[in-house]
C-alpha cells in the first residue's frame, strides 16, 4: 500500500518547489536529447541511458502536475 503525506506550506513556497521540480524534469529531458541526438542545450544528468532519463523526466512532470492539481483544489 502506498503511503501519502500531507505537507502544509505557504503558496509561494509551493511555487519554489514546483520551479525546482520543473527544472529537474527539463534537465532529464535534455539528457534524453543528448542520448538520442548527441546534443543538449543544457546540463545533462548521469543516467544509464535515454530510457532511464525519460522515466525520471516523466516522474518529475507527474509530481508537478499532482502538486498543481492539489493547489487548485485547495483554493476552492
Amino acid at each position: 500500500m502506498k503511503r501519502t503525506v500531507a505537507i502544509e506550506l505557504e503558496v509561494n513556497d509551493w511555487g519554489q518547489i514546483i520551479d525546482g521540480l520543473t527544472s529537474r524534469a527539463e534537465q532529464y529531458e535534455q539528457t534524453v536529447n543528448y542520448y538520442e541526438g548527441g546534443y543538449a542545450e543544457g546540463e545533462i544528468l548521469l543516467v544509464r541511458d535515454a530510457d532511464e532519463a525519460r522515466v525520471l523526466a516523466e516522474w518529475y512532470r507527474r509530481l508537478v502536475g499532482q502538486i498543481r492539481i492539489q493547489l487548485r483544489c485547495d483554493r476552492h
